[in-house]
């Protein structure tokens, strides 16, 4: 009896320890997660939060498994809209969709017309070296008329990204050790063009933790940092 009960004690131990297992990845889990973002201006106040949750997956072009996004995004004035994105991971490396790198404000004024988003992947390394260059990569979103033209084009244009280092970044979510990223991203639309300097700090199985958005001269226009963090393994 003794031995059964051993038996049994050790298939539950490994069925808890496969659901605790995780991909070595930028995603909290493969199965189910919540992940709230807050943005501030750079006096601290509050521009908007951001809710990211797997909405489902999906098998991508080259058959690896594709991770989708939704972001739910609610205003300081309460209005909400939602984004999607994409996580994907292909050998070494994990890639998202760039289109996450939109001014989600400038969006909610064209959430009532038709939006199209055509966006490169992202590339992070899972094992980072420090001073690693990182590719480019575009993302444009089309705002169209009723008769299917184009009204107005908003892209993006990410470059010079590098791998700066490691550090540990305290959130209200936690402490986490991260890579650091930095990036310069070119904004325009029609006659307007704008460049700023972005910092993100990404962790090992939880993902994004910090973001910062500087002017050229190093000033600060908003940052973005993990509230909380919740997740479910046990939801397929």
């Amino acid at each position: 009896m003794k031995i059964l009960y051993s038996s049994i004690l050790l298939i539950l131990l490994s069925s808890v320890l496969a659901f605790g297992q995780r991909d070595y990845s930028y995603i909290p889990s493969k199965r189910n997660f919540k992940a709230k973002y807050v943005t501030y201006d750079h006096k601290n106040r509050e521009l908007y939060t951001e809710i990211w949750q797997l909405s489902g997956k999906s098998k991508d072009k080259h058959g690896s498994l594709k991770f989708n996004i939704e972001s739910e995004i609610t205003t300081a004035k309460q209005n909400t809209f939602y984004q999607y994105f994409h996580f994907t991971n292909i050998d070494s490396n994990f890639f998202m969709g760039s289109e996450r790198y939109l001014d989600p404000i400038k969006l909610d004024s064209y959430q009532r017309m038709v939006v199209k988003i055509n966006a490169d992947s992202v590339m992070l390394p899972l094992k980072p070296k420090i001073g690693q260059i990182l590719p480019e990569a575009t993302c444009q979103a089309n705002i169209l008329r009723g008769t299917g033209s184009i009204l107005m084009s908003m892209n993006v244009l990410l470059i010079n990204r590098k791998v700066d280092g490691k550090e540990n970044i305290e959130t209200p979510a936690g402490k986490f050790n991260c890579y650091r990223i930095s990036t310069e991203k070119i904004s325009f639309s029609g006659i307007s063009k704008s460049k700023t300097k972005i910092i993100e700090w990404y962790a090992i199985n939880v993902g994004l933790v910090k973001m910062e958005e500087h002017h050229k001269n190093d000033n600060l226009i908003n940052y973005k940092v993990l509230e909380s963090i919740a997740e479910d393994f046990f939801i397929p």
